[in-house]
Order: C-alpha cells, then structure tokens, then sequence
C-alpha cells in the first residue's frame, strides 16, 4: 500500500498531466498555425517518401534540420495523406475538406504532443535523480504548466522537440557529474580478474547518464543546429565542475583526463546518433561534420572552440597540465565571485527591463526588436546590450509570476551565499544562469533575437531555477513546526492553483501568453505562430454563402479552414480585380504589412486596418490586451 509521501507524489504528477491533456485536447484540431504546411505538406512527407525509396540524400529536407520533427510528427502517416489536399488551403471548399485538414493536424500534432508529455516524465524523473522528490515535482508544475511550453507542444515545428530534448542533454549530464563524484569512492574495476561482460556492465552502469546525455545531444542538433551550442556550454560545465566541486579532491591532471576522454565520447554518441537518424549522412557521411561543427549555427565560433581545446589538450599531455592547473586553482579561489557576475547580469539585466517599461521603453523598444528579430550584420555595442536586454525581456514576461520572481530569488539567493559543497542546488542555478547568457550571447553573434519561440529550450531551465528558489524559500521560512515536506505539500497544491489560473486565462492562446506584471499596452510575442485565426475562419464560415466569399489575410493559417476564397499574397496578380468582403489582420503582421502594402494604395487604408480604434466584424483581444489582436474588418470599413 502507498504511504503519504508516495501518494502525494503520484496525485502531483496526475494532476500536472491531466491538467495538460484537458487544456491541450481540444485545442490540437481547433487551431491553425504558420509555417506548419511547410512541414505537414512538404517536408514529413519528403522525408518519408525518401525513405521508402531508399532516396537517403532527399531526407535532407530543411535547414534545422528537423529530422526529429520528420520523424515524431510523420507517425500522422498512417492515419491520412495530406498530400491530396495540400493546394487547397487557400481555395474553396466544402466541410469534407475542412474536416480532412483538421484530421491531418490532429494526426500530426498528436505525436509531438504525447513526445512532450513524455519529456515531462523523463524531466521528474532525472530531476529527482540529481535533487530529490521536492524540486523534481516543482519543476514538473511549473514546466508541465507553462502556457508557452504548453502551446509549443501543440505545433508541428522543431521547436516542439527541442525545449524537452537541449534540457534533458543538459540535466543528464550533470547527473554523470553528481555519479562521477561519488564514483571516485567505489572499488576500482580489476582489468586482470573481471570478465570483459562484468566490466562492460560496470562501465554501462556508471555512465548510463553519460550515455543519455549524448542521445539527448544528438536528438537536439538533429531537431535544430542551434543546439551546438551545448558543445562549447558543456565544456564549460567540465572545467566548472572541477572549480565547484572537485578542487582539492582530485588532481587537475588525472581529473581532466579522465572528464576529457568523458567529453569526446559524449561527442562520439551525439554524432553516433546524428549520423543513424539521419539517412542524407548515409549517402554524404561528411555531412555529419557540416551539420554539427560546420553547421550555420556554429561556423563563426567553431574555430575558437577547436583552438582552445587544442591549446588545453597541448598543456595538459605536452606541459604537464602547468598553464590550466594554475588557471584553474586560481579561478577556485575566486569561484563565488563569478557566482556574483553571473546572477548580477541577469538582476541588473532585469532591473534596466522593467525601469525601461516604466519609462514608456524610452531606451529601448523591445518591441521593435522582436518583430523584427533579424539584425544587422557586424557588432555594434548598444545594439548588442539592446537586443540582449530585449531577449531577457521575452523571457521575464513569458514565465509565469510565480515563476519569475522565483526564478530571480533563486538567482539572488545562490550568488550571494556560498556554495554548499554537499548540495547540487546552488552550482546548477549558476549553470543554467550561465547557459541563459550564454545563449542569448550566441544569438546575437548570430545576428538574432531571441524571440519566444527563439528561446524555448530556456523555459524548462528557468524553470527548474525557479523550483529550487521555491524549495530554499520553503527551508528558509518559519511555518512553525511543519516539517519541509509538509510544507511543499502545500506548495505542489497552491503552485497548481496559480499555475491554473494561468492558463484559465489564456485558454486557448496559450503560445501568447503575457504575464500580467508586463503592463496591457505592451505585446511580446510579436512573432507568434497563429493564435486566433481558426476562431476567425470559423467566423467566416458561419456567415451566409460563406464558400464564396473571398478575403484577403496577412496569415495563411486563416485560410486553412476558411470555406471561402482566401489570398495572403502583395503580388498584382494575386489582388488586382479581385473583390475582397473582407480582410483579416492580426497585430504581428503590422509591421511587415504596412511596409509591402503599396500594391492596396489605391483601394484600401492599411493603417485605419490595423489601428486598434478599428474593431471590425470580429474581434479577438489575446489575453484581453486591447494592443494584441486578430480580426475580420468587412472591405467598407477601410477603403478608400
């Protein structure tokens, strides 16, 4: 029979899941999005169909590159053929056809949706590994909760997969870490008297996180290349681990070379992994190298990190270890100092976001950044701190309350006390912190913000941050005589109470959601993926002759299951002569809108069509702000 604890554990995690399966349910169908026809009508089932005719070199089917995305999502094969209806999105059809489309979103959705409720186990479950029952089960309420993560799940796009696959990567890494401490202490494997099967059970059993760590690596650049980025970040977390956890236990000698063989074979699986996946490397075997180190993501800051490895492995086998022994003793001295650098970043980080909010943005306009996250090429220092601030500006506002201020307490609270030697807690706080800045550096030598969908893999960092805030601030507090454990209890219940009415509020748009601490004039997710406009195509369809009418929208997910006639094209021949009854806009397509709409001057007034005195025939106020819209404006209502 299960005792207290044991079932309190198992009614969290019930509650987190079936919370999520109730709020994401009934939205898998009931939603259009961006930039999925691309996948659903093209690239799953190029890849396929490649595969099928053992074409290996066309797997090769984006630039991301997708291949876990191909993969999950194509499972929707066997349910339906998308193909045949992939040219009628924006033509006329009758509810036959609409039901088809929305069988083949849900089909699939689906497999990308059950893959995230599947990270969440693995999340409790490793998170439990490395810290214990408590912040395993506040990381799954406040991961498995989020509305931003929420609403990924529920797209077809590489972003879906990587917030599960870079973090798991990331987490089982550390876990090798935590097991290689306590390993230094078990009996050594006896080469001359053990069988070769003893010793590879041995060796399977010790760095069985090693082992995750590479699949999750490989998974993650096979999902997207961005995520070579856990290449140099962990490097980083090897030579961090000796400052926090390992000086004066071991030699910097046998420990780097015991972490850097370690290294390279993580490197090995991920490529391992990289190159079984992915059928285009069977036909071009180099194209594991052009897609890891060589890759888009990678090429400006691959030769750095080849050089500083080389100039490490040079001192450590040629020198003796003399230069990175002294550097490394000498960065332990003053380790609580980069503990301070990192959590003062991101608190003065902030501190400038929300002073700049209350100054109207008279600094920066974190907005202008977004919509347009693309930069200019070369560096320029105020355009790197504005694009930087802008980044951690997303990221405030995306987390729910509760979350961020915990989130910055745990920040605060671990860079401004020492490092507990025996606890875990404290050094991943200034490991994710420093995965955060990390990451949003890289995006700018890349020339890019860091949007909401840019930086979903940090969501489930901050997270966890801010579960170990919550548990420090639980053992801090004074609730009398309840015991820790008591304490969380009604943390887990309160946690989900507020996490609920999160989403309560933000049902269905779950992907724009806004905490309420960013005032209502302001948007953040500039660049969203099409909330609101299934629930104007479904407006549309309700009104008389519906099939046709012909509008004109700056989305093409409102014509996926519009009955009518539906252009999104600038192009004269697409909107010359044509009589649009009306045209459906949402504010993230403002900008890009108002600058290509030449081809409308004679007949329509694009800024009375996106000015928010402009209501329409519907309207849609995305988590009530007035500022974030979709609507249908009837032609009348603007034209010239």
């Amino acid at each position: 029979m299960l005792n207290k604890k044991k079932l309190i554990v198992f009614a969290v995690i019930l509650a987190v899941l079936a919370t999520n399966l109730a709020f994401a349910l009934p939205r898998i169908d009931k939603y259009s999005s961006v930039d999925e026809p691309y996948w659903t009508y093209d690239r799953i089932s190029q890849f396929w169909t490649a595969v099928a005719e053992k074409k290996w070199k066309s797997t090769n089917i984006n630039d991301k590159p997708g291949i876990t995305t191909a993969i999950i999502a194509g499972l929707g094969l066997w349910s339906i053929d998308p193909m045949p209806y992939k040219s009628l999105r924006s033509e006329s059809k009758d509810q036959t056809v609409i039901s088809a489309i929305k069988k083949i979103n849900f089909s699939f959705r689906l497999p990308i949706y059950l893959a995230s409720l599947i990270f969440l186990l693995l999340f409790y479950f490793f998170l439990k590994k490395l810290f214990g029952t408590t912040i395993a089960l506040l990381s799954l309420i406040f991961i498995g909760l989020s509305p931003i993560i929420l609403g990924i799940s529920l797209i077809i796009n590489p972003d879906s997969l990587l917030w599960g696959f870079l973090p798991l990567a990331i987490i089982t890494y550390l876990l090798h870490q935590k097991e290689s401490a306590r390993s230094t202490s078990l009996e050594k494997i006896d080469l001359t008297e053990d069988s070769p099967k003893k010793i590879f059970f041995i060796f399977l059993k010790r760095k069985k996180y090693l082992l995750f760590s590479g699949l999750f690596l490989g998974l993650s650049i096979l999902t997207k290349y961005v995520a070579n980025i856990l290449y140099i970040y962990l490097l980083g977390v090897l030579f961090l681990e000796y400052i926090y956890n390992f000086h004066g236990r071991q030699d910097v000698f046998n420990y780097l070379k015991k972490t850097l063989v370690e290294y390279f074979l993580l490197i090995a699986l991920s490529l391992a992994v990289f190159f079984t996946l992915f059928p285009a490397c069977w036909h071009s075997p180099e194209m594991v190298i052009e897609g890891t180190f060589l890759s888009a993501a990678f090429r400006s800051t691959w030769p750095i990190f080849v050089i500083f490895l080389g100039l490490v492995l040079s001192d450590l086998f040629i020198l003796k270890n003399f230069f990175t022994s002294a550097i490394l003793n000498f960065l332990a001295k003053y380790k609580n100092s980069l503990k301070k650098m990192i959590g003062a970043l991101l608190i003065l980080g902030t501190v400038f976001v929300f002073f700049n909010i209350a100054t109207d943005m008279h600094f920066v306009d974190f907005e202008a950044d977004i919509a347009s996250p693309k930069g200019g090429e070369g560096f320029n220092a105020i355009r790197f701190i504005s694009e930087i601030s802008s980044d951690l500006y997303v990221l405030i506002f995306s987390l729910t309350p509760p979350v961020f201020l915990f989130f910055i307490w745990a920040i605060f609270a671990n860079a401004f006390k020492k490092i507990e030697s025996k606890s875990k807690e404290s050094t991943v706080v200034l490991y994710f912190s420093l995965f955060i800045v990390l990451y949003y550096i890289a995006s700018e030598v890349n020339h890019v913000v860091a949007t909401t969908r840019y930086q979903i893999a940090i969501f489930p960092l901050a997270s966890i941050i801010a579960a170990i805030g919550l548990k420090q601030a639980l053992a801090r507090l004074s609730w009398g005589n309840l015991q820790l454990y008591t304490r969380a209890y009604w943390a887990y219940a309160l946690t989900i109470a507020l996490s609920l009415a999160s989403l309560g509020f933000i049902s269905p748009f779950f992907f724009d959601y806004a905490s309420f601490l960013l005032p209502q004039k302001y948007v953040l997710n500039l660049k969203d993926m099409g909330d609101g406009s299934y629930e104007a195509a479904q407006f549309l369809n309700a009104l008389p002759d519906a099939k046709n009418i012909t509008i004109w929208s700056d989305k093409g997910a409102v014509c996926e299951t519009f009955a009518g006639n539906c252009k999104v094209s600038f192009n004269k021949k697409d909107v010359i002569g044509i009589d649009f009854k009306y045209f459906v806009v949402s504010v993230g397509r403002k900008s890009r809108s108002l600058k290509m709409s030449s081809i409308f001057n004679d007949t329509v007034d694009f800024k009375k069509l996106y000015s928010s005195e402009e209501s329409g025939v519907f309207r849609i106020n995305i988590g009530g702000r007035t500022e974030n819209f979709v609507k249908v404006v009837p032609f009348e209502n603007i034209a010239k």
